[in-house]
């Protein structure tokens, strides 16, 4: 019997070794697939790999002929000076003895158009040469250089101002938007996104800079699996993604593994590393014609990317260009944390002076108690819509709340799992009824919530609420049905051919807590407790006398 399902297969026990090329359109799922070892290039360049003991050929990719003028027959086992010349060899050997070149992609030179003894071309454009080590190899690439598409530039220059611009912005936003037009400015391209990662993973238009006549994406969201894990991890290791073409063929590399060590060779730092044929579907599904895309990292996390799309056809952007392009990359990586929390610094304060006010008031003679029942209040200190005080053994509330009888079961539940058990000082949630199932009965006033115990004992507890809010989230499509198409070996999943929008109503969620309001509601535990602990030694003393 004939099996029509094609079925998912873990890369490293294929009796063959993998080629995208090759193998690409029988996977089942994007997150199956290798693309770190795709075994394959884009077409527009050529891909050695040297022995870093000699500096002999012991892979090539198999359009050499096209790209570099020789066979891929003609170059294995060959010394690289027969493609790099004698001094650009001694180059090599030298960057390789002096530079950090692991995982580090470098200039190494640009190789002159020339042409053979019988007046055909071997290579015939100039080619910029970079390489970079990795798994006890050199990989050397070769791609056109395309000068005269460039207008030379004053790097130094446009990075300063880019930096000044960047920190002039006031808010996250703004910020982002800015290092999308620069981006667009120095690369060309139709539209500039930033594109935000959630914590699910999915993904959103944060920001954007895009020629006239074309729609705004900002604010529309995609699901996780169009930008499948494989990928993120690669973008969590590198700063740059070129795709100058989406209709590019894919030449393989010969042989298809390192004789030497019998492994694939590992590409993520290759920018000619071939593409996923599912992404170039996904793509051409949008009518993309090119892409270039860097990562936005905090904290050596990825936090999101900024994805440059063009429409009207190829669109190769070369090493300087692309080089300017990762320094601004790195740039906005740094700077990107300072941006968020210049937008929060008025909130921090209000929070601060609201906090000071309230452990000012307790500490007057009123107790926590007073936390509730004087101005400012709870409420006044965060955006919140209900809060509740469990201390000397009663409820103290404000705004709206659960009853206390949830009240009570929400309490213990806190205290045994998240207080005791797991240590925790600080609790909150989006989405409280996803971890404590009875909070399905009043999401109405708790969705959300923030919790922590404000007294040594941890029976005292303090927590803000948020409701229910049935937020209205723009698809690029709709995330649930996705169209199958036939491989060679039965259908597959497919990124969806549909972008139309598609609105989901988010329930049972809340807006999600800030960053600034976790750390504040942590600074004012710290707060009520050394006030808690001052007033027990006051009133021991006074008891002692």
């Amino acid at each position: 019997m004939t099996n029509n399902h094609a079925s998912v297969v873990d890369p490293t026990l294929r009796i063959e070794p993998y080629s995208t090329k090759r193998h690409g359109l029988s996977l089942a799922s994007c997150d199956s697939e290798p693309v770190q070892t795709p075994g394959c290039v884009q077409m527009h360049g050529a891909l050695l790999v040297l022995r870093l003991f000699d500096l002999r050929i012991l892979q090539v990719s198999e359009n050499a002929l096209e790209v570099l003028g020789h066979t891929p027959e003609k170059l294995l086992g060959e010394p690289t000076s027969k493609v790099l010349g004698n001094d650009g060899m001694a180059r090599l050997r030298n960057l390789l003895d002096t530079q950090h070149t692991d995982c580090s992609v470098m200039y190494l030179l640009t190789l002159p158009a020339v042409r053979n003894s019988f007046g055909t071309a071997n290579n015939t454009t100039e080619l910029d040469v970079t390489f970079h080590t990795i798994d006890g190899v050199a990989v050397l690439e070769f791609e056109p250089t395309r000068r005269t598409d460039v207008v030379d530039l004053d790097y130094f220059a446009l990075v300063r101002r880019t930096v000044a611009r960047l920190q002039n912005s006031r808010s996250l936003q703004q910020f982002c938007h800015s290092a999308a037009e620069e981006i667009r400015e120095l690369t060309g391209m139709d539209r500039v996104m930033v594109y935000k990662f959630h914590a699910d993973h999915h993904g959103e238009v944060y920001a954007e800079s895009k020629a006239a006549g074309l729609d705004s994406w900002v604010g529309w969201h995609y699901p996780a699996e169009d930008i499948p894990k494989p990928a993120r991890e690669v973008f969590g290791k590198t700063w740059i993604r070129p795709i100058p073409s989406m209709s590019t063929r894919l030449a393989e590399l010969v042989p298809l593994v390192n004789p030497d060590t019998g492994k694939p060779l590992e590409m993520t730092y290759c920018a000619l590393r071939g593409v996923s044929l599912m992404c170039t579907e996904y793509f051409l599904n949008m009518g993309v014609a090119a892409t270039l895309t860097l990562s936005i990292r905090r904290n050596d996390k990825l936090w999101g990317l900024i994805a440059c799309h063009h429409y009207a056809g190829p669109k190769h952007t070369n090493y300087q260009v692309r080089a300017a392009c990762e320094f601004l990359a790195q740039v906005v990586s740094l700077q990107h944390q300072a941006a968020e929390d210049k937008e929060h610094l008025a909130y921090r304060l209000k929070l601060e002076g609201v906090h000071g006010n309230l452990v000012a008031l307790a500490g007057e003679g009123g107790g926590l108690a007073a936390l509730t029942s004087n101005t400012p209040s709870l409420l006044a200190g965060i955006d919140a819509t209900g809060a509740a005080l469990f201390h000397m053994d009663r409820w103290w509330l404000e705004g709206a709340t659960p009853s206390e009888e949830k009240l009570n079961g929400l309490a213990e539940w806190l205290i045994a799992d998240k207080f005791l058990a797991d240590r925790q000082t600080l609790y909150a949630t989006d989405s409280l009824a996803s971890h404590y199932p009875p909070a399905a009965s009043f999401t109405n006033v708790a969705s959300g919530l923030l919790a922590m115990p404000i007294s040594l004992s941890g029976r005292s507890i303090l927590m803000w609420f948020r409701p229910e809010i049935i937020q209205t989230v723009n698809w690029g499509g709709d995330p649930k049905h996705k169209l199958t198409v036939m491989g060679p070996n039965g259908p597959r999943l497919s990124p969806r051919g549909s972008f139309d929008l598609f609105v989901e109503s988010v329930k049972c969620r809340s807006f999600p807590w800030l960053e600034v309001e976790t750390r504040a509601a942590d600074a004012l535990r710290h707060l009520l407790l050394e006030m808690v602990v001052e007033r027990n030694a006051r009133m021991a003393h006074l008891t002692a006398d």
